[in-house]
């Protein structure tokens, strides 16, 4: 099975990465040394490169390898190989057609959110987006992005709906999603739009196998990780590592090191523990549709 790129980039940028902090190398420290060197690499093409963007060139990544005292062996040819899968023309990727709208980052989650085989949500104030509406996705991009013309609002949402095909396809995606009771209350689009919403997303969980929602309920007063929103993205294929996202105000996040994978599945863990179960979860969904009914 062929790996998915995106996924490949993200870990040669990450072992590149974890090979320059073993040296206690900064980037400007890494960058100069190469300049020693005769080796053109700046700051940003370093910082890209191990962030899993930008052009991969052999040449670069041999004169790292180079710096990071990998001289030789099994570690060299597996990164160069890496290299040169990730680096391979291969046919362009449905979501390459929504690249020039898209916002920073997003194209290389939905790269990887593509060769997922399971993905782990928690969302604090929006329903996971896989599980959204066209009409409230609309209203939150519109509400995101109110400068945006009606055209790119438009195209944004087309690529959500596109998204989605990935719970239906062979074999499904399984979607594991925690959110928040405040997801489900605010009144995102109107209340005739969130009660749609609320209704497809409790549809959805009786309809597809692969798609389990869990609702943390208000009642569970305040909890770990209040403070934001992540995603654990397991590949299809199992030669891939697990990926954690998360969406910050300072940039996306992607983060691969075991240990930092691990931190995020106890996390997740800690919450199925205070969240409600898949039945109790689907009739507080109803239950507020219901409410937005009266």
């Amino acid at each position: 099975m062929r790996e998915n790129s995106t996924i490949l980039r993200i870990r040669l940028g990450a072992e590149l990465r974890e090979l320059r902090d073993r040296l206690g190398l900064s980037l400007d420290a890494a960058c100069k040394a190469l300049a020693e060197s005769d080796q053109d690499i700046s700051v940003s093409k370093l910082s890209r490169l191990e962030n899993g963007k930008g052009a991969i060139r052999l040449q670069d990544i041999r004169a790292l390898l180079d710096l990071y005292e990998v001289a030789g062996g099994a570690q060299r040819d597996a990164l160069l190989r890496m290299a040169r899968e990730a680096k391979a023309v291969a046919p362009a990727a449905w979501w390459t057609d929504y690249e020039s709208i898209l916002p920073s980052g997003l194209s290389t989650y939905v790269g990887m959110e593509a060769g997922a085989g399971r993905l782990l949500t928690f969302t604090l104030t929006l329903i996971d987006g896989l599980l959204q509406t066209e009409a409230y996705a609309h209203a939150l991009i519109r509400a995101w992005a109110p400068a945006d013309p009606p055209e790119t609002i438009e195209r944004l949402v087309e690529l959500r709906v596109q998204r989605q095909k990935l719970l239906v396809a062979e074999p499904g995606l399984e979607l594991v999603t925690i959110m928040d009771e405040a997801a489900l209350r605010r009144p995102i689009g109107g209340a005739a739009t969130m009660r749609a919403q609320l209704r497809h997303v409790a549809d959805v969980c009786e309809r597809l196998a692969n798609v389990t929602v869990h609702v943390v309920p208000l009642c569970a007063g305040a909890y770990g990780p209040q403070h934001g929103m992540f995603t654990l993205i397991e590949p299809r294929n199992p030669a891939d590592k697990p990926v954690a996202y998360v969406d910050s105000l300072g940039g996306n996040l992607y983060m691969q090191r075991p240990d930092q994978i691990s931190r995020f599945r106890v996390m997740f863990d800690r919450l199925r523990a205070i969240a409600l179960d898949p039945e109790d979860s689907l009739r507080v969904i109803r239950a507020v549709a219901e409410e937005m009914s009266s």
